[in-house]
C-alpha cells in the first residue's frame, strides 16, 4: 500500500484478536516480496559488527516503525540473501536471532512470520536506560551520594550526567525555613496526594503567562518529572500499545514505558527536533496510544521545536486519539534570549495534552518535585492515579519549590552566569582538540550532542572511560539502539574539571580512532 493512501484509524476500543501462535489473526496475511524487504534495509549492511545482528536490528526496527505490519509473512532465507547480495546462512541467523526474541515465529508450510514479541515477565530489572548513569556496573547499588563512598574510580571525570548542584540562592532559599513555616506543614496529618494548593496555583500562573489556561485543579504535584511520566503511562497505556518517542530522548523515559508493556516506535530528530513530515504516516500504520515529545531544549540535543511542527503534532493528535505527553523539565534552563513558541497544549485544545515540569533542571534535583498539567476532563483520574501512587508527595519540598519558583529570575541569572562560559568552553574545547567532531552549541538544556564521523559511540565511550572520562553514547539515549556515531557531553561540571575531561576524551578519540577502520570488519555467516 502506497504511504499516500494510508489514512487515521481510531485506536479500537478492545483488544486485537490474538492468535497464540503468531499474534494476530489473519485471514490473508502480506508477504513480503524479496526485492521490496530489501530496499526498506538498504542501509542495514552499514554499520560495525555481525553482518547478521545489522540485518536482524534493521529488521526489528523496521517492525517497530510499521513499516512491516505484524502478521506480514517474510520471503524465503534464500530469496532475501539474493535481493541483499549477502550469503543465505546471513539471512538464516539474522531471522534465528528475532525468532529467539520474539520477532519472528516460523510455521511449517506457511514460512516466518512477523510477531509482537510477549511483555517482559514482570521481576526483572527496571532500570535499563537510567542504570548506567546512575548504578553500578551490576546495577546492584547506587555510584555515589551524601554521605557514602563512591563506588566509581575517584579520578573519574563525569561528564554523563545532567544535573547541577545547587546554586547559592538555592542554598540560602533551604537554609530560609523557620519553625512557623514548618509548623504550618506539619500542623496537617500531612497527606496531600494533589499537592500544595499554594504551589499548584503558583504552576497554574505560569502556564496562564504562557497562554495556556489552567485552573490549579488541573495541577497534580509529583515526586520529580519521572513520576509524572509514570502516572500518565498508568492511566494511557496497555501492554502491546504503541508510544511514539523521539530518538535520542531521556533516557528514564524509556525505562517507564518498557515497564508498563509499551511498543516503542522511534521519532526521527533532525537540527529542529522531532520531524512531523513522517508523523502522519507512521501514525497511520502503527496507531499509536501516546506521543512522548521534549519541545523546549530537548535532551540531549538542546533543539527548540519550532510551531509549525508543534501545530503539526497538535493537529495529528486532535486527529487520531493519541495523547500527547509534553515534557518541559529543562525550559526553565535558558542560556540565551531566545523566543520560545507556546506549548502544545496551547496550541491544540482539542487534542489530549498532558504537560510536565520540574525542578530539577534548574533549581536542584534533591527536591524531587515535578508537576503535571492536565486538560480538565483528565483532572480527576490523574489525581486518583497519584493517589495510588504515594499519596502526596514530600510537604517540605514542596514548600521550598513556592519560595524557589518565587526567586526564579534570581537562579537563572545565577545559571545562565555559571552555564554559558562552560558552554562555551567545552564548545571550544570541542572545535580545537575534537575537529572531525561536529555539534551545535544549544541555547538551554545542560547538554551538547555531539556526532563523530565514524567508529561506534559505544566503543568509544568505553575508550573514553579507560582514559578517565565518563560520556554517554547515543545508543544509550536512543528507542532502538541507534544514533551509533553521536555522543552527549554534559557541561554542568566547574570550568577546570571540563577542560580535564575533554582533554581525556581527545586523548581518547586519538586512540580509538586509528582503529575504526578494523572494527568496521563484519563476520560473516
Amino acid at each position: 500500500m502506497a504511504l499516500h493512501s494510508l489514512q487515521y484509524q481510531p485506536r479500537p476500543s478492545g483488544p486485537t484478536p490474538r492468535s497464540p501462535r503468531i499474534g494476530l489473526l489473519l485471514d490473508d496475511p502480506i508477504r513480503e516480496s524479496g526485492p521490496h524487504l530489501a530496499s526498506l534495509l538498504a542501509d542495514a549492511t552499514q554499520g560495525d559488527g555481525p553482518l547478521y545482528r545489522l540485518l536482524a536490528e534493521a529488521l526489528k526496527r523496521a517492525i517497530d516503525r510499521g513499516e512491516i505490519p505484524l502478521g506480514t509473512v517474510l520471503p524465503p532465507e534464500r530469496a532475501l540473501a539474493r535481493s541483499l547480495s549477502v550469503s543465505r546462512a546471513t539471512v538464516v541467523a539474522a531471522y534465528d536471532r528475532l525468532k529467539s526474541d520474539g520477532w519472528l515465529q516460523s510455521r511449517q508450510g506457511s514460512g516466518t512470520w512477523v510477531r509482537r514479541p510477549q511483555s517482559r515477565a514482570p521481576g526483572g530489572t527496571d532500570a535499563v536506560a537510567t542504570a548506567r548513569l546512575f548504578l553500578s556496573e551490576d546495577g546492584h547499588e547506587q555510584r555515589s551520594g551524601p554521605g557514602e563512598e563512591s563506588v566509581s574510580d575517584d579520578e573519574l571525570v563525569d561528564l554523563s550526567v545532567a544535573a547541577l548542584t545547587g546554586s547559592d540562592t538555592v542554598n540560602q532559599v533551604i537554609a530560609s525555613l523557620t519553625i512557623d513555616d514548618v509548623s504550618a506543614l506539619t500542623a496537617h496529618h500531612g497527606y496531600v496526594p494533589q499537592g500544595l494548593r499554594l504551589l499548584r496555583e503558583r504552576i497554574a500562573e505560569r502556564f496562564v503567562q504562557t497562554d495556556l489556561p489552567t485552573d490549579a485543579d488541573q495541577v497534580v504535584i509529583t515526586t520529580g518529572a519521572h513520576q509524572a511520566i509514570s502516572l500518565v503511562s498508568r492511566q494511557v497505556l496497555r501492554p502491546g500499545d504503541t508510544v511514539l518517542v523521539e530518538s535520542p530522548t531521556f533516557p528514564g523515559a524509556l525505562d517507564i514505558f518498557r515497564r508498563f508493556g509499551a511498543r516503542i516506535v522511534p521519532l526521527p530528530v533532525d537540527e529542529d527536533g522531532v520531524r512531523t513530515d513522517v508523523l502522519p504516516d507512521l501514525v497511520a500504520r502503527t496507531q499509536p496510544a501516546l506521543i512522548y515529545v521534549s519541545p523546549h531544549f530537548h535532551n540531549p540535543t538542546g533543539a527548540i521545536l519550532p510551531i509549525e511542527r508543534r501545530r503539526d503534532i497538535g493537529r495529528v493528535a486532535a486527529e487520531s486519539g493519541m495523547v500527547v505527553l509534553e515534557d518541559f523539565a529543562q525550559a526553565d534552563v535558558v542560556l540565551e534570549d531566545v523566543d520560545l513558541p507556546p506549548s502544545i497544549a496551547a496550541l491544540a485544545p482539542d487534542a489530549i495534552v498532558h504537560t510536565i515540569g520540574s525542578t530539577a533542571k534548574l533549581f536542584w534535583a534533591g527536591l524531587r518535585i515535578g508537576w503535571l498539567r492536565s486538560p480538565e476532563s483528565w483532572a480527576v483520574r490523574m489525581l486518583a492515579t497519584k493517589t495510588v501512587a504515594d499519596l502526596g508527595s514530600p510537604l517540605v519540598s514542596q514548600l521550598l519549590a513556592v519560595k524557589l519558583l518565587e526567586r526564579i529570575g534570581d537562579v537563572q541569572r545565577e545559571r545562565r552566569s555559571e552555564l554559558v562560559p562552560r558552554r562555551d568552553l567545552v564548545s571550544d574545547l570541542f572545535t580545537e582538540l575534537l575537529p572531525d567532531v561536529t555539534f551545535r552549541r544549544p541555547a538551554g538544556g545542560l547538554s551538547i550532542w555531539a556526532t563523530i564521523p565514524r567508529g561506534n559511540a559505544d566503543e568509544l565511550a568505553e575508550v573514553a572511560a579507560r582514559h578517565g572520562v565518563a560520556i554517554v553514547p547515543g545508543p544509550a539515549l536512543s528507542v532502538d539502539d541507534g544514533n551509533r556515531r553521536s555522543i552527549r557531553v554534559v557541561f554542568a561540571r566547574p570550568e577546570p574539571v571540563l577542560e580535564q575531561g575533554m582533554r581525556r576524551l581527545a586523548a581518547a578519540w586519538d586512540s580509538y580512532a586509528p582503529t575504526t577502520s578494523r572494527s568496521a570488519a563484519r563476520l560473516l555467516v
